[in-house]
């Protein structure tokens, strides 16, 4: 479908791919052969799409098409679309590793918009490490929104980010291990200036930590802070958990008393997550 599609849309400035799933499973298959036949099974297929549209893409989206299609996929994209301006790459199979951004950094200077968080939960979930972050920051220093997550990213790469990505408006951060107010002084002390938006996805974060965001991104017009009680405790589930779980959401929506943060800040609260 992808090889025929590719034979008329060569002048696509858009291509979203998400929710793809492969063939069903064969009767006698075991799950480890089934894994392998499968694995970048449309990369064929999209390589071709890639190499007929060039460089009049500048949209690619690749997102919970899980070991159908891997982070080869933005190699493929660095080799035949050097003009793409946004890419989301979002994946609990393969999350993105530096190599693949260093190769997407060489052959795609023109990106300012990059959404690469690993899904959760990830097989891999410290592929994507503060190496990457750096790599982003040295590769894209006029990125204007980012995504970035998982468990590898840690105070030191955010602040290598943020120190190189001064034009940064959006960034969001997805099951990120906690932020405190230590970590946001860190990260805002190199850099986010001129962040507009704030948006932390199911990672911890302190009232503290808000607060100085708040106080030194003076161009902050919205944070967006989505938690579960899952983020916090291993036994999310027992009582303790979930009253202290409710003191802290407690907390969290108290700052919106705060003058100037009561309409800026929303909390998300999913209970069962």
């Amino acid at each position: 479908f992808l090889v025929m599609l590719s034979q008329w849309c060569t002048q696509t400035h858009s291509l979203t791919l998400q929710n793809l799933k492969p063939r069903q499973r064969g009767k006698k298959e075991t799950r480890e052969d089934y894994m392998k036949s499968t694995r970048g099974c449309l990369e064929a297929g999209l390589e071709s799409l890639l190499k007929a549209t060039g460089s009049n893409l500048l949209i690619l989206r690749i997102s919970h098409c899980p070991n159908i299609l891997t982070d080869r996929s933005l190699w493929l994209a660095s080799c035949y679309c050097r003009a793409l301006q946004a890419v989301t790459y979002r994946s609990s199979t393969d999350p993105v590793g530096h190599e693949v951004i260093w190769a997407l950094g060489a052959g795609c200077r023109d990106i300012i918009s990059l959404q690469v968080a690993p899904l959760h939960p990830c097989q891999q979930p410290t592929r994507f490490s503060n190496r990457c972050l750096q790599m982003i920051g040295r590769c894209w220093p006029h990125l204007r929104a980012l995504g970035v997550g998982g468990a590898g990213c840690g105070v030191q790469g955010l602040a290598s980010l943020a120190r190189n990505c001064m034009r940064l408006q959006v960034l969001e951060l997805d099951h990120v291990t906690e932020v405190n107010q230590e970590v946001a002084a860190e990260v805002c002390r190199e850099g986010l200036k001129g962040l507009e938006m704030l948006v932390l996805t199911f990672t911890p974060v302190t009232p503290k930590a808000l607060l100085h965001f708040n106080s030194v991104c003076r161009n902050l017009k919205s944070i967006v802070v989505q938690v579960g009680i899952a983020d916090y405790f291993k036994e999310p589930n027992s009582s303790e958990a979930k009253k202290m779980f409710e003191e802290m959401v407690n907390k969290l929506q108290a700052l919106k008393k705060r003058p100037g943060f009561s309409k800026i800040l929303h909390v998300k609260v999913e209970a069962g997550c």
